[in-house]
């Protein structure tokens, strides 16, 4: 399995080609635990970014991250277990609000799609949510 530094820097790489935070966050996490997702569960993340189709709603990293831990600890079936994938998310929006302060991308973001500090900022929380997914599905094992 790969390292978190490899999972971090896949999303990273994610980033820099162009994809948005919630593409790089699931891509980082899903890497980071060996899983290769199909074309269809890949394009799902898109229109989390910014927050939900840019409502500024809940951060885009953060969505691509629990999206990572659904397709590390979600069920396949009614009857399979649901609450590993509900504990870890909790976890990690709590872990990721305590850090930030806030898991909204208003609050977070400031309504800013286009200044460099979006990019920087808009990364950090990317490459940290993978960061802190990483660390609590290996948590897990």
């Amino acid at each position: 399995m790969p390292s978190e530094e490899e999972a971090v820097r896949h999303a990273s790489e994610c980033w820099e080609k162009g994809f948005n935070c919630a593409e790089s966050a699931l891509r980082g996490v899903c890497h980071g635990m060996g899983i290769v997702l199909p074309e269809v569960a890949l394009k799902i993340s898109t229109p989390f970014g910014g927050g939900i189709g840019r409502c500024e709603d809940l951060c885009g990293a953060l969505s691509g991250a629990v999206m990572g831990i659904g397709a590390t600890l979600g069920r396949k079936e009614a009857e399979d277990d649901k609450f590993a994938s509900y504990e870890a998310a909790k976890k990690l929006h709590e872990q990721f609000a305590g850090k930030f302060g806030s898991s909204s991308c208003r609050e977070l973001n400031h309504g800013d799609f286009k200044s460099k500090g979006h990019e920087a900022r808009c990364k950090n929380f990317t490459l940290e949510s993978v960061r802190m997914t990483y660390r609590i599905l290996n948590e897990k094992k």
